[in-house]
């Protein structure tokens, strides 16, 4: 992680929307990200040392008041996602004390260019770059989350990803993940493109293939009405 890097931690008892946001912050937007079980767990991130830069609440019992010792603290910003289960829900959040709250379901990149001015981080050339990419966010989450991919290899999943059917070069992989050029015999990127490759087929099947191009680099392919269906 880059020096002073927003930290961001994340409570929500749906597995599916914690990994999903985990994948934004962390695989995407290069931040440093908790998943928390428990408020217990959020709270022990609340030192004399520092708070988080961002805390996310999403589906968690006893919600408002928990909202409310953690934005109490006036240390944190504090967004809740809003599934809309419950009348008045983004109001009680906000009475609660919430900065921000964001109504399920939402698209992660929209998500991205809300937090931007709030982490500012993405205020940077880099994080103008992330912003930019209109690649599919969402599928990319889904795939780097049932695949079970780690840190590492769903970045390079969302490199791949977003230039779908496209030729990716070691070289310009090699920019996008270490901000160098790649370096003859270095096979950091076959080794992971070889884990990444075995993980999709295990889990995706023929909707999402991966190959290497021998000299040249790596391609991914998507078979779109699969994703569709599989995001259904």
């Amino acid at each position: 992680m880059k020096p002073n890097t927003p930290f961001v931690v994340i409570l929500d008892s749906d597995p599916g929307m914690s990994l999903s946001l985990r994948h934004l912050f962390q695989a995407v937007c290069g931040l440093s990200v908790e998943l928390c079980d428990t408020p217990e767990e959020v709270n022990a991130y609340f030192t004399e040392e520092g708070a988080p830069d961002l805390v996310i609440i999403g589906r968690v019992d006893d919600r408002g008041r928990i909202v409310h010792n953690i934005s109490s603290r006036g240390r944190s910003f504090v967004l809740v996602i809003d599934r809309d289960e419950a009348p008045c829900e983004a109001e009680e959040a906000f009475l609660a004390g919430a900065n921000d709250v964001i109504r399920a379901p939402f698209r992660l990149r929209a998500l991205a260019l809300r937090m931007r001015e709030r982490l500012g981080v993405l205020a940077d050339e880099e994080g103008q770059r992330i912003l930019e990419d209109a690649g599919p966010w969402e599928a990319g989450a889904y795939i780097a989350n049932h695949a079970g991919l780690t840190s590492a290899e769903a970045q390079i999943a969302h490199v791949l990803i977003s230039h779908n059917g496209e030729i990716v070069t070691r070289d310009a992989l090699s920019f996008a993940i270490d901000h160098r050029p790649w370096e003859y015999g270095d096979r950091k990127f076959d080794v992971h493109v070889a884990k990444i490759r075995k993980k999709l087929s295990a889990v995706f099947g023929d909707e999402v293939s991966l190959s290497t191009v021998r000299s040249v680099g790596y391609l991914l392919e998507i078979d779109k009405n699969g994703i569709r269906r599989l995001l259904k």
